[in-house]
């Protein structure tokens, strides 16, 4: 799955971008839209009455929104409590939905307004973030019959929408006509299209696929950190364990070329958890050819150039270490053609 987070600050229009990519094709996800679907359950209002009171309820038992906007806007305290109770039920109902989607190629784009703020950029694999000037967001909130001070005083609750311009991966200009924030979905929708298909090539392993469409061989990057000491120890080939926190491919040995600041050096690559020493942490782990010395804390760059098998538990350490002695020779095999 791909998704992407779209965000922005009260008024500025990301429902709007959100049904533009709707119309490209994205599967989109509205958390206002999910927060409904909870309120018309049991458990969610009766945990919002007993934190906000029976007041912020109609007659008919409905939650009036002017009420509670009255409450935590005015109450830093109640308002992150109610973010508390709420935010963790919409992800998972989130989750929920997209796991249960069908369309596993689509773009899946979930807009929400606190997804910096509380912390869940993470969540996704890439973030955009919908501005205009805060003249602009009040006059729209002000069609809604908000107040403009009231408008400022729920723009004060958010972080600065230039912070979330600079944490986006996209922005999106809204301040301009139709056709302008049109034209900037639709260029971003191809980004992110070209982006899931090179996810979706890497989950299955298919390095050189995502390298086509890249242009260049996928790579993963980090800086050498200590290890569990066994590549030369126990399995006499020594290896750099590198700190990576990006887009991962499916795990597995892979023949690589690494680079070390200006030299290129051909290598093999371990990515997974050493299920033969029942380790639980996913790792990346580069032998290099022809390379002797220290690495530790060097910045590594290592280009991924073909998939040679699947990672596995094997019966004793001798028996990986015949396996990784095969794995470096159909490396070499691999590299020396290119």
């Amino acid at each position: 799955m791909f998704v992407a987070g779209l965000t922005g600050n009260y008024g500025m229009g990301k429902s709007a971008v959100l049904s533009m990519f709707r119309e490209l094709g994205a599967i989109t996800i509205d958390a206002d839209l999910v927060i409904k679907i909870l309120l018309l359950e049991k458990e969610t209002p009766k945990k919002i009455k007993a934190l906000l009171g029976a007041g912020v309820f109609d007659r008919k038992g409905n939650l009036d929104k002017k009420k509670v906007a009255e409450k935590i806007f005015k109450n830093k305290s109640l308002r992150l409590k109610l973010e508390n109770l709420l935010h963790p039920l919409v992800f998972e109902r989130i989750n929920n939905l997209i796991r249960a989607s069908k369309d596993g190629n689509k773009i899946f784009i979930v807009e929400a307004t606190l997804i910096f703020e509380r912390g869940h950029e993470n969540r996704f694999d890439r973030m955009i973030t919908v501005f205009t000037d805060e003249k602009t967001a009040i006059k729209r909130l002000g069609l809604h019959g908000i107040t403009p001070k009231q408008a400022k005083q729920r723009l004060s609750c958010q972080l600065s929408i230039k912070t979330k311009i600079k944490k986006a991966d996209f922005k999106i200009n809204n301040s301009g006509t139709l056709e302008k924030t049109k034209a900037q979905v639709k260029a971003i929708y191809k980004k992110l299209s070209e982006e899931a298909k090179v996810k979706s090539f890497l989950s299955e392993g298919k390095v050189h696929e995502a390298g086509k469409l890249l242009g260049a061989p996928y790579s993963i990057e980090g800086r050498v950190i200590k290890g569990a000491g066994r590549g030369g120890k126990l399995l006499h080939t020594p290896t750099a364990n590198i700190a990576f926190s990006g887009l991962s491919p499916k795990e597995g040995v892979y023949a690589v070329k690494v680079s070390l600041k200006d030299k290129v050096y051909k290598g093999v690559a371990n990515i997974g958890n050493n299920p033969t020493f029942n380790a639980k942490n996913i790792s990346y782990e580069v032998h290099l050819f022809d390379f002797s010395g220290n690495l530790l804390g060097k910045k590594l760059r290592v280009a991924l150039i073909k998939r040679i098998r699947d990672e596995k538990k094997f019966p004793n350490v001798k028996a990986l270490e015949t396996q990784i002695k095969k794995d470096i020779k159909k490396a070499n095999d691999i590299l020396k053609r290119l």
